[in-house]
């Protein structure tokens, strides 16, 4: 019984192990702006950097997204993104000083959607041309003539897709490891000699 107790105890860990690694996001490690941070130059472009790779699914950006909102409520990005290993970038466009927020949304590699928000200040150096920005959030123009959101529902609903899969396939591997073992057990245990009876010659 205790080799039995044991050996289950294995296998439910070995499923645990199997598990894990599904519900691991990815979690922010820098940005451009920097959370909190006062910009006083407009960079190159914004970007924002993850701990591990980002998911794009189908070799496209849906589910992606980067927001810049201005003091004014108005938006300040082209709707587009790149997404390289562990980082999305996108164009940098702000509008006067004051202060900003940026919205984001990836897809961790274990296929979950993170988002989360933080603020910054800008500081317009002099000279500098203030974006006007948008009411609404743009649209990347995808180069036939249609453009498509990053930050779509219909991406969001895929990496879901994709992550609920995923997870099935690992609580089902696990299931068979577990099934295995108990089944093994129990033809150990089935085999295993009686005891020898005492014979008694008849007179």
């Amino acid at each position: 019984m205790a080799a039995t107790a044991a050996t289950l105890a294995v296998a439910g860990g070995a499923v645990l192990g199997l598990a894990a690694p599904a519900s691991a996001h990815n979690y922010l490690v820098s940005s451009t702006p920097k959370a909190g941070g006062t910009l006083t130059e407009l960079p190159d472009r914004f970007d924002i950097t993850t701990n591990d790779r980002l998911l794009a699914i189908g070799g496209s950006d849906s589910g992606f997204a980067f927001r810049v909102i201005g003091p004014d409520g108005r938006y300040h990005e082209d709707g587009c993104v790149s997404v390289d290993g562990p980082s999305m970038t996108t164009k940098a466009a702000l509008g006067s000083s004051g202060e900003y927020e940026v919205e984001w949304q990836i897809v961790s590699a274990d296929g979950h959607t993170v988002s989360d928000r933080y603020d910054f200040t800008w500081k317009a150096p002099a000279g500098f041309s203030p974006d006007r920005g948008s009411a609404t959030p743009a649209t990347c123009a995808t180069g036939d003539g249609s453009s498509a959101a990053p930050g779509s529902t219909n991406g969001s609903e895929a990496a879901g897709d994709d992550s609920s899969a995923t997870d099935a396939l690992f609580i089902g591997a696990g299931g068979i490891v577990l099934a295995g073992v108990v089944v093994a057990v129990l033809l150990l245990l089935r085999r295993r000699p009686a005891p020898a009876a005492d014979d008694h010659d008849e007179d």
